[in-house]
Parts: C-alpha cells; structure tokens; sequence
C-alpha cells in the first residue's frame, strides 16, 4: 500500500534460519529485511519476546547506519517488540534522533492473555505485558484500527494524554468484487439456507465457549441446524491445560456424534471462498476484539455476518443493513438475531450483500486507507518534537523538586574502600579511561586495616582527579552516604572498588539524566567476570516488580546527585547488602525514578568472600521486611498487583529475571520423633551446634 503511494517501505521479519539478517527488495518501494532473533546471542539472557524485542531495535540501528534515517518507524503493539527500541529513544541514543515512533495497537497480549485465561501475572507473560505497556506509552503516535481497542486499552494503562488517530487496517478486496462497473454484491451467486458457519481459531477471547453455550440451549430445545466450525483448534486453554479441540470434543461429544456440530480443522487461505461463499450467516462472537478480518472476508463475499457487540467489529457494520450485531450481555440477544437472519428472504439477504460489500469497499479498500496513512504520517513528522520527559507507566510526585542548572556536568565518582588494594587500581583505571572527562573521583577509605590496601591507597592518591578521604569503619551505607555528601558534581555514581565499567557508561547515563528533566538515576545492564561470563540485563525499575525484586545494578548507578541526597541515602538498618536496593525503591516512593541502559556497560566481579555471596535467607527476610514496613504506604498503592507477582512466581529473591519463566515449589519440612532428640542432643553440645549450623549454611 506504501509503496503504491511513492513510499519506500522496509519491512522487518523474524527468520532464524538466517545467521544473522538478510536484507533484499522484494518489490519495487519494498524492502525485506530477514533477521535473527538471537543475533544479539541473548538468548540465555533474554527470554523470547524480549530478546525479539532486542534484535529488532538493534536491526533497525544496523539498517539506519547502512541507508540513513526513515521518516518514520511503525511497529505493533503484540510482544513488546518495539520497547527496546522506543527505549532507546527516550534515553538519548542518537541513531534515532529526530525519527518519529508510532505504535498500530493490534492485539496487546495484557488484554488477549486475560481473555484466554492465560496467567497474566506468571514470567514471563507478566514482563512481556509490561514491555507492551511501555511500548505504547513511549510511542509518539498511536494508530488504532478501532476506538473500540482504544476503550480497551483505557481499562489497563492510562493513554488518555497520548496522540490516537483511529485508522483500520487496509484489505484487498477479492478480484471480482473489485472489477469497475461490477455492482456491489452481484458476485453473491446464492446460499444454502441455514448453513451456519463459525470462521476462526477456538479461543475464549473470540467467544467461542459463549457460541457453543448458545447453540447447545439452541439444539436442546429443538433447533435442527448444524453449527460449522472451521478454523484451528490447537489453541490451549490453560486452566484445563488441553486444547480447545480436546475441550470441545470432551463437552459436547454427544453433538459432534449427532452432526449437529461439525469441525473442520485448520483450513488454508485459498480455501476461505470455498468454506464461506454459500454460508448463510458467518458468526463473530468475540468477547474482545480489534478489527477482526474475517468479517472483511466475508462482507466482501456478500456474506450476511451475525457479530457481537463486544469488539471493534461493531464498527465495521451498522447492524440491520450491513450485517447483524448481538449483545453478549443480553440475554437472548444472539437467538433473536439468529431467528431473523434465518428467516430473511433472498432479496432481503442480497440486499444486505450488496450493503456489506460496498461498506468494505468505502472504508477498508487500500485506495481509502492508503491517502489517510500517508497524511497521518506527513503531519506526524510536522509536529515531531524533542520530549525530555521520560514515558514510565508509573511515577510518585516528587516530594521536592530537583532540576539541573545550565552548564552543570561534573560528575563525583564515589568509590567505598575497605581492604580493597588488590582491585582497586583496576577499577580506578577504568573510571580514568571513560569517555566522560569531566569527573572527580572520591576514594572513601571505611577504616581498611590490610597494610597492602593502605599502601596502594597511598600510590593512588597522588592521581590526577582522585580523592581520598579516611575514616573510622562505618560499614558501607554510611560510606557512601559520606561520599555522596562530598562531591562536588551535579552527577554521583557509585562503584565498587573491585569493579569496573566501560569506557561509555558514564557518557550514556549522564546523557539520558540531561535529556530527560524526570529521570534521577541510571544504570546498565551487566556483565560479570572472573568467576561467571552470564550477563545480567537489568531493567528500568517500576512497580509492582520493583518491589519484589531489585532489578537494577543498584550499586553502580549514576544518579543526579541532589535527588540520591534528597531520597536515596542508604539506610544502615537495612544491612546485610540490601541497603541500596532499599535507596532504589526510596527513591521510587519519592518520585524519583530511574531508567536503564540497555548495554553491558558495567562489569560486576564475582569473587569469593564478597559481602552478598555472604548473604543468607535470613538475612534477606530481615531486609525485606524491613524495606516493606519502611515503604508501607508505597506498597500498599500496589498491594494487589505485589500478591499476584509473588503468588505467580514465588519469593521475590528466588529470581532476577523476569523475562524467562520461574518454577518454584516448596515442600514441608516434616519432624519426626527421632529428629526431635536429635536435635535436642545437639543442642546440648556447643562443638555440634557450631558444625551443624556451617553445614545449614553451605546448603543454602
């Protein structure tokens, strides 16, 4: 349709029988670009959609650098597949600078999903729900092809700021509909009366438990005719974990025997004529819908269609004159419907062909749709804008306000240091090898005893930009609360002393904290080293999953230092290396929201002996419950959406990824009288006790 106007459309698919993209014009105006979704090798850091979602802003990146710019990026709303990309955008990258992002809302799976009565709440169902909701809401146009999805959408996510234009999907019409100076409906060469036919996939959302309801009270009191489902029946209902197929023959067998329910499978597109062209109704009884083709099909067919109210196929007819509308949510709606399409004479069914042909013809032919695209995207680009607001679906009023004078840009580095001597110029060397030249770094020395650490600190503080500044042990919180406190930056960061990050974090992390006048703080994503090579993508913190779990770096963030000051100091009660996990979700409660830079832009050394790989399940009751019964009132805001994550998915610190599935069971730890004296005879003796609990310790 694009390339019919005088566009050049590049149009992007999945293919992982390619080794990385292939890119080719396929038509005149149409290229194909054909591409992995693991190209990125992600795959064992990402789960299916995200990693899709990944490659897929990545390939655009490859493409844009290959060709140059387009005027625009369209993706649909389905998996999320644009949240990275739309991600990238809002947090500064220049590839896609000055590029308008719109969104065609299709079939969001945080609406379909509950509808077919797919957990919502289960990894990774859940995050790819929440990579849809981003997506839409950072796009800076939204094309939907009903208002009625729009309505939808209203009840799930607030959108009610975004730009909307209302635009259907275009359609081809049939050949011989489209024959000029044919008459609308004239192809319609008869019907067989009362032959009623169901196109499409078996699924609760498309109705189809309400149709079967509906015909079973039908068939029970009398009616003779036979209901014809044509179309895939491999969906899975999962609350019964069988197939729709497998559902429908357990249900009603007894009606499937008698022939007066007839399945016919899965049927090819060349077959939809043969299948509907002597229908004498086509059902649509979805109970949530967009712009279902299959009315299309068959208007365009000079089909009578009998729909429910509950979808945008209600918009696509006016009922009485080119097809019929039911009301799920009026009882005996659909009957009264039915009885008066069955009973309508052949002039009155050929004058409602010829109606529902020639209403496809002037609303969804690509002759229509083409000139409206073309002008919503025109005016689009027109009023294209740079936005330093940051999208987040959800964000506190900040309790005082914090804004960045002009010309401000040092950036405080703060790195705590206690008997660290062995990394610590490692770490120091990667700080002065950034692409940011404009920082200072502070060495907060917490009491180190070690005469080597001390000896290197010695060396090192004679360095150009570097700080060292002693004191008594304090313990970490309060350490890099004191070096928050000392530097002089508009900008901290935090950085472990036996850490490192690439030369570019801090270039990017403070770009986003300077394009964006809402966003506070900024992480990356991960990658360990020496003892693990796994990668840890982290991501932009927002609740409910920000509150069951830390899903950032939290201690190498950048930070807009008079905001950490402001609502993140660490909190020494915390303890147990909770205690910047409990600043993030601070400073969430406070309005001070962060993002994440979808790169591995900080290197995490995971070494024996460190503090976390120290922590115990206790330990992480204690903080949890801490960090909960601090933030009660921010919790509580959330407290239906929290109990669904855990019950989902278990214990908040059994995971940190929640783009892959999480199966947690649990089991009861039974006593049986001889483990009771035991335990008992333990108990009495000090040596036992203290090899009991290591042995208790190294379980964990």
């Amino acid at each position: 349709m694009l390339a019919e106007a005088g566009h050049v459309a590049t149009v992007f698919v999945q293919d992982d029988s390619t080794a990385d993209y292939v890119s080719e014009t396929v038509e005149p105006g149409i290229v194909l670009v054909r591409m992995n979704s693991n190209r990125n090798r992600l795959h064992g850091s990402l789960g299916y959609a995200a990693c899709l979602s990944y490659a897929f802003a990545d390939m655009v990146r490859t493409m844009i650098e290959k060709t140059g710019p387009p005027d625009v990026i369209e993706a649909q709303d389905y998996l999320g597949i644009a949240y990275y990309l739309t991600q990238m955008k809002h947090l500064g990258y220049p590839f896609l600078k000055n590029i308008p992002i719109l969104i065609t809302l299709h079939s969001p799976a945080f609406i379909y999903l509950e509808y077919n009565r797919v957990p919502t709440y289960r990894f990774p169902e859940f995050w790819t729900c929440e990579m849809e909701k981003q997506a839409i809401m950072a796009a800076d146009l939204l094309i939907s092809p009903t208002r009625f999805l729009v309505d939808e959408i209203g009840r799930y996510m607030d959108i009610s700021g975004k730009p909307v234009s209302i635009l259907a999907n275009p359609y081809a019409l049939p050949d011989e509909t489209a024959v000029a100076g044919r008459e609308p409906g004239s192809e319609n060469k008869g019907f067989t009366r009362n032959k009623i036919v169901y196109y499409g996939k078996l699924s609760p959302q498309k109705g189809s438990f309400e149709l079967l309801n509906y015909f079973k009270d039908l068939w029970d009191g009398g009616f003779q005719h036979p209901l014809h489902l044509v179309g895939g029946t491999d969906i899975v209902y999962h609350p019964e974990m069988l197939t729709m197929g497998q559902l429908v023959e357990r249900r009603y067998g007894a009606y499937i025997k008698s022939g007066l329910l007839k399945l016919h499978g899965k049927i090819r597109p060349a077959q939809i004529k043969e299948y509907l062209e002597d229908a004498h109704v086509i059902l649509v009884p979805s109970i949530v819908d967009n712009l279902p083709y299959v009315v299309m099909e068959a208007m365009s067919l000079g089909r009578v269609v009998l729909a429910s109210r509950q979808g945008g196929q209600r918009e696509m007819m006016e009922d009485g004159v080119s097809g019929f509308l039911f009301d799920h949510h009026e009882p005996g709606s659909f009957e009264r419907q039915l009885s008066k399409i069955l009973a309508l004479t052949d002039e009155e069914m050929q004058r409602i062909a010829v109606s529902a042909c020639q209403r496809v013809r002037d609303n969804y032919a690509f002759g229509v749709i083409s000139p409206q695209k073309s002008r919503i995207i025109q005016e689009m680009r027109d009023k294209a804008v740079q936005d330093h607001h940051f999208p987040f679906l959800h964000q506190e009023k900040t309790t005082v306000p914090v804004a960045l004078s002009a010309g401000e840009s040092l950036l405080s580095v703060v790195i705590p240091f206690y008997n660290m001597g062995a990394y610590i110029e490692e770490c120091i060397r990667s700080v002065i090898g950034s692409t940011y030249s404009n920082l200072e770094i502070l060495i907060v020395n917490d009491g180190s005893t070690d005469g080597a650490s001390l000896k290197k600190l010695e060396f090192i503080a004679g360095w150009e930009k570097v700080r060292v500044i002693n004191q008594k042990n304090r313990g970490l919180a309060l350490t890099r609360n004191e070096g928050a406190r000392q530097g002089r930056g508009a900008f901290l960061a935090f950085l472990d002393a036996d850490d490192r990050i690439d030369p570019l974090y801090y270039e990017k992390a403070v770009r986003a904290l300077q394009k964006n006048d809402n966003v506070y703080f900024a992480g990356a994503w991960v990658q360990y080293f020496e003892n693990s090579s796994e990668v840890w993508p982290t991501f932009t913190p927002q609740p409910p999953y920000a509150l069951v779990h830390n899903p950032v770096n939290s201690s190498g963030l950048v930070y807009k230092r008079a905001a950490f000051l402001e609502g993140g100091l660490n909190d020494p009660i915390v303890d147990y290396g909770l205690e910047d996990y409990e600043s993030v979700v601070s400073m969430l409660h406070r309005g001070y929201n962060g993002v994440v830079l979808p790169e591995k832009l900080f290197y995490y050394r995971v070494r024996s002996g460190s503090m976390f790989r120290d922590i115990t399940l206790e330990k992480l009751l204690y903080s949890n419950k801490y960090i909960t019964e601090k933030h009660a009132d921010y919790y509580t805001k959330f407290a239906v959406q929290t109990v669904n994550l855990l019950n989902a998915n278990g214990p908040g610190y059994l995971f940190d990824n929640p783009t892959f599935e999480i199966k947690v069971s649990s089991q009861t730890a039974k006593e049986s009288a001889f483990l009771l004296k035991v335990k008992s005879f333990v108990k009495r003796s000090q040596r036992l006790k203290k090899i009991v609990l290591t042995i208790k310790k190294l379980k964990r």
